[in-house]
């Protein structure tokens, strides 16, 4: 209900040259107004025109608001990348808006553009490398790009051997380079890119909705630490580096990725709908319905009834059309506390014992008002069931989960959250249970225990959210990681010094 945010949703096509069959200009904006729940203050686009030059547009807001020609006014092209943003690094403004491009100026590099999804914890550390005066804006993606285009190497393949030794943290990438497409996932796969097909052109984008939106064939995930080329020899694959286990953030599952795609051979739907189970099975109670938080939590909430038995109604709409900026006009509304993006349905909570089914409790302050709300509308007894964990530790790789000064969870027992938010009784899905409806969403006949489960959760998921042993590495001590003096030499002189 509290709205975390993941960093970005990006896309990449490649349509064989000669082939006309897509106007991928078109296709991108497709894909990315389908990743649009990854990134909501920016969107933006790079293709290759006709002379193989590097041509861009970015602006502020929703892909439908800056991209309303469907992207038509860029040249026509047989490749591009596409990017959403929301900013979990950087301030929000038009110059932090991907993809970026870099070399253009010049004249005398190779151009660059890359879309990035993730966070790179020593990005301030790397900054250092460059001068101030080359930077034009405060992402770590134009360092990332930047990087690349002055590593030593010939090709971008060589360049990228070069530079990811020196990452730590989250990347997945789609880049523009040489006349062709590149896609690469850090080593600890901590961000989702997958890929796809229509007829013979290629696809690798964040989320498997994004290739059903276009009507593309999905092939599968990218690989942990996997580098791909895309061009008019089809898709050329290597695996640069393993990481010892894998760390996909287990948020993708809970909240981040839309309920039509797929992670790890799992539905998100399905895994959604198992997490209800899993809350139902660990903390029963006695109600008269199961309603969900909308939107996010309607597969949990219906996992919930199902194996509780308990009848489920979507009592609680989600208002649509509200302005969340509107400030509320008297001082009678201000005590009533009404959240005015929900509205409710009068008969089915008056007198009613309520489960009410989230997909997490961050700070507690909206829970609480909406809490406050339905009780005003003579709701009887609300338990309240989370289907996450309790969020206790920030996140360093890519998502807004604030300090755990202001995670509700941090420091506080169960009941204390529960008396804070006003709630009769408050059940968390426990690690174990997180593990256990994942690993079994597709494969119901399989029955973990809890040892069982955790040893999945840890090693195919990063939780530290919620426990630091989580973790796939420690990002505080990583933020260091490439600080050392360095001179800044421009790629064609430090070739040249060979």
């Amino acid at each position: 209900m509290e709205r975390l945010h993941d960093a970005c949703g990006i896309v990449g096509i490649y349509m064989p040259k000669g082939d006309d069959s897509l106007d991928v200009r078109r296709y991108i904006t497709l894909a990315l107004t389908a990743l649009q729940h990854r990134g909501q203050e920016s969107a933006g686009m790079a293709v290759y025109d006709d002379n193989g030059q590097v041509v861009h547009r970015v602006g502020m807001g929703k892909v439908r608001e800056v991209f309303q020609d469907s992207g038509t006014s860029l040249p026509e092209t047989y490749c591009g990348i596409g990017h959403v943003r929301y900013s979990t690094t950087g301030s929000s403004c038009v110059e932090n808006a991907g993809p970026f491009v870099v070399g253009e100026r010049s004249g005398q590099y190779d151009t660059i553009a890359l879309a990035h999804n993730g966070n790179i914890v020593n990005g301030d550390t790397l900054r250092e490398l460059f001068p101030k005066e080359m930077l034009r804006s405060t992402t770590e993606s134009e360092i990332l790009a930047l990087m690349l285009l002055y590593a030593q190497g010939k090709t971008l393949r060589e360049r990228m051997i070069e530079t990811f030794p020196a990452l730590r943290g989250s990347y997945s990438l789609v880049i523009l380079a040489e006349g062709k497409l590149y896609a690469m996932r850090d080593p600890w796969g901590m961000r989702p890119l997958c890929i796809g097909r229509i007829g013979n052109s290629w696809i690798a984008t964040s989320e498997s909705c994004a290739l059903d939106r276009m009507g593309a064939t999905y092939i599968r995930e990218v690989e942990p630490g996997e580098f791909i080329t895309f061009d008019e020899d089809g898709m050329h694959s290597e695996l640069l580096v393993k990481a010892q286990k894998t760390s996909l953030c287990v948020f993708e599952h809970i909240y981040f990725s839309d309920a039509t795609s797929r992670l790890n051979d799992a539905y998100i739907y399905n895994v959604r709908e198992a997490l209800g189970r899993e809350l139902a099975r660990e903390h029963p109670v006695e109600a008269d319905l199961v309603v969900p938080v909308p939107d996010s939590s309607i597969p949990a909430a219906l996992g919930y009834a199902n194996a509780s038995g308990i009848a489920y109604s979507q009592a609680i709409i989600k208002n649509r059309y509200s302005d969340r900026t509107f400030i509320k006009p008297d001082q009678r509304l201000r005590q009533l506390e009404v959240d005015l993006k929900f509205n409710f349905v009068q008969p089915k909570v008056e007198g009613k014992r309520l489960v009410i089914v989230d997909d997490s409790i961050v700070r507690g302050n909206t829970m609480k008002r909406l809490v406050s709300a339905l009780r005003n509308r003579g709701v009887k007894e609300i338990h309240l069931r989370s289907s996450a964990p309790p969020l206790r530790h920030p996140c360093y790789f890519g998502i807004d989960i604030p300090q755990e000064e202001e995670l509700i969870a941090a420091g506080r027992t169960v009941q204390e959250v529960a008396d804070y938010i006003g709630v009769d009784s408050l059940g968390y899905v426990s690690m174990s249970g997180l593990g256990r409806a994942i690993q079994t969403a597709e494969t119901p006949n399989l029955h973990p225990d809890d040892k069982e489960a955790m040893a999945f959760l840890n090693k195919e998921f990063c939780y530290g959210c919620m426990e630091k042993q989580g973790w796939p590495f420690d990002p505080i001590a990583a933020a260091k990681h490439g600080a050392q003096p360095a001179t800044f030499f421009p790629r064609d002189t430090a070739i040249k010094g060979q």
